[in-house]
Parts: C-alpha cells; sequence; structure tokens
C-alpha cells in the first residue's frame, strides 16, 4: 500500500496502527482462550446460578425438618401419626393392610 492510500483514508490508517493490532489481538487471546473465554465465563455463572437454588432449596428442607424434630420432640400423637405414616407401625390390636397398585405398560407399536 502506498502512503496516498493511507492518507485520504483516515479510518484505515488507525486500523493498521500497530497499537491497534496489538490491543485488538491481545483482546482476541483474551476472550477466547480456554481458561478466560466468554463461553467459559457464562457456564460458570450459570453453574453458579444453580447451586445457589440448591443452596435455597437444602436449606429450606432444614427449616421444615427442624420444624418437625421439634413438633416430633413435644408431641406424642405427632410421634405416633409419623411412624404410621413412615414406618408402616401398628398398634397390637390393628391389621394394616397395604395396597399397590399395578401399572398396566403399553408399548409403542400396540
Amino acid at each position: 500500500m502506498d502512503k496516498s492510500f493511507l492518507e485520504k483514508n483516515k479510518y484505515l490508517k488507525y486500523i493498521l496502527n500497530k497499537y491497534t493490532i496489538v490491543i485488538l489481538a491481545f483482546a482476541f487471546l483474551l476472550l477466547l482462550s480456554p481458561n478466560n473465554s466468554i463461553i467459559y465465563y457464562f457456564e460458570v455463572k450459570k453453574q453458579y446460578k444453580e447451586v445457589l437454588q440448591q443452596k435455597q432449596f437444602i436449606l429450606d428442607e432444614i427449616t421444615q425438618d427442624s420444624i418437625r424434630n421439634a413438633d416430633l420432640e413435644k408431641n406424642i400423637k405427632a410421634k405416633e401419626k409419623y411412624g404410621r405414616e413412615k414406618y408402616i407401625m401398628k398398634t397390637p390390636r390393628e391389621d394394616i393392610y397395604i395396597i399397590k397398585r399395578q401399572e398396566h405398560h403399553t408399548s409403542q407399536g400396540e
């Protein structure tokens, strides 16, 4: 390229400046390098949000379990109800019948 062409096009003069080329090359390397890429940043940000949601879910579960535990420690009827529902416990004078439903499986071809 001759000087007259660069002098006429002022934008091309700034783009072909050696400092501009070095800065653009450095920015390109930063944006697309494996450890610092924008894609990696957004993936990590998405995972971080998922972990925060899981943390909130677990904290809610802990709160519910601690309330249930406090109720079980205070109330004997709550203990009895929990034992009957969770562990299928019974009193000596009663019988428990467990009814399980059978699921009918159909295939796609039928």
